[in-house]
């Protein structure tokens, strides 16, 4: 699994879920020295040093990993909005510099794109199903972040209608994120008509990922997700 965003809140619990569950990870990051002690010390793990603003980065690490998932757990929000955060990734850039590092290698079948998206940015036809999010949304959509706001809602388009068919990726809007513990076990379920229900905790969203990057039904690749807790 190589995992962008590792050093972030929701990647670096994907890593340490991912060691957990016997993946070998190589974690994209940006400054190394951000990674646990205990993280860096695993033999399973392999750092690969870079930024998400640099397609021949990115490339590199997708040709190195050869993964069988990727998990993209940068920032939902479009860079130009989110200057002020640890990460600023450009994520149209991402998405189309691995797809073509896999189409190069031949490997587009064999490995899937897990993209942790948001409630601010809907699929092609999705709605956002809060008026407190709707509003948020606007704010950045006409105001502080038009360009890279279009270049995002772009990069879906591309992802859902304009791809090679062999692309594999699933693209799951996150709602509101909390620092719990468990909660229970995270269900991915359509977006359609649906929201998430209430916080989800970010070790359950790691789990879920994981669970999802290594799912032998691939039923949710392709489709938008949000997830919800599995109903007792």
């Amino acid at each position: 699994m190589l995992v962008y965003g590792a050093t972030g809140r929701a990647g670096s619990l994907v890593v340490e879920k991912a060691l957990a569950q016997g993946w070998a990870v190589y974690a994209f990051v940006r400054n190394p020295n951000r990674l646990s002690a205990e993280l860096r010390a695993n033999a399973r793990l392999t750092v690969v040093q870079g930024n998400l603003n640099d397609a021949a980065a990115i490339a590199l690490s997708v040709k190195q990993a050869q993964p069988h998932a990727i998990v993209d757990a940068s920032s939902a929000v479009p860079a130009s909005a989110n200057q002020n955060q640890a990460n600023d990734a450009d994520r149209p850039l991402v998405v189309r510099a691995t797809v073509a590092a896999l189409a190069d290698d031949a490997r587009l079948a064999d490995c899937v794109l897990l993209i942790v998206g948001g409630q601010l940015i809907p699929e092609p036809g999705g709605a956002i199903n809060s008026w407190s999010a709707w509003l948020l949304a606007l704010l950045l959509r006409t105001v502080v972040a038009r360009k890279a706001w279009r270049d995002a809602e772009e990069m879906l388009r591309w992802c859902f209608y304009q791809s090679d068919p062999r692309f594999r990726f699933i693209y799951a809007r996150m709602g509101y994120m909390v620092e719990e513990p468990t909660r229970g076990t995270l269900i991915p379920e359509p977006t359609e008509n649906n929201i998430q229900n209430g916080p989800a905790s970010y070790c359950d969203v790691a789990d879920a990922f994981c669970r999802l990057a290594a799912d032998p039904d691939r039923a949710w690749e392709r489709k938008p997700i949000f997830f919800n807790y599995a109903k007792i």
